[in-house]
């Protein structure tokens, strides 16, 4: 079992949780609001049940983040005009601001977890890491 690819792949991403959470631990965050983050950096204004299914995580898991972010003052949520049961996540000013430092504590784990790779074999690796998510999904 220890020599399969499903174990080293669990390996691997406990670890890169790990150092993620350290990184993010830096700037205020957890690491899982990293990824609420950056889906509302593309698309502000996403209902909760949008990043349920963006995230591909439970309704509870991203109830608990956003009012996390929200008393950290990273989101607000608004109830939607046509709808006033439908809330909306919204970045604040510290939400938007705050995606500087993301992108720099995020470079700094790339280059920590890859810096032994050449060019070609981080090529390598995305190609099939991308061939692996596309048939789990």
């Amino acid at each position: 079992m220890k020599d399969s690819l499903s174990f080293l792949l669990t390996e691997i991403t406990n670890s890169y949780r790990i150092n993620l959470e350290k990184l993010m631990c830096e700037i205020g965050l957890h690491a899982g609001q990293v990824f609420v983050l950056n889906s509302l950096w593309e698309t502000d204004g996403q209902s909760q049940a949008d990043l349920v299914r963006n995230l591909q995580v439970s309704p509870p898991t991203i109830n608990n983040m956003v009012v996390r972010m929200a008393k950290a003052g990273f989101v607000e949520l608004k109830k939607c005009g046509n709808d006033g049961r439908l809330m909306r996540v919204h970045l604040t000013e510290k939400g938007l601001q705050i995606k500087p430092k993301v992108e720099e504590q995020w470079q700094k784990l790339e280059e920590t977890t890859f810096s032994e790779l050449s060019e070609a074999e981080r090529m390598m690796v995305s190609l099939l890491l991308k061939k692996i998510k596309k048939i789990a999904a």
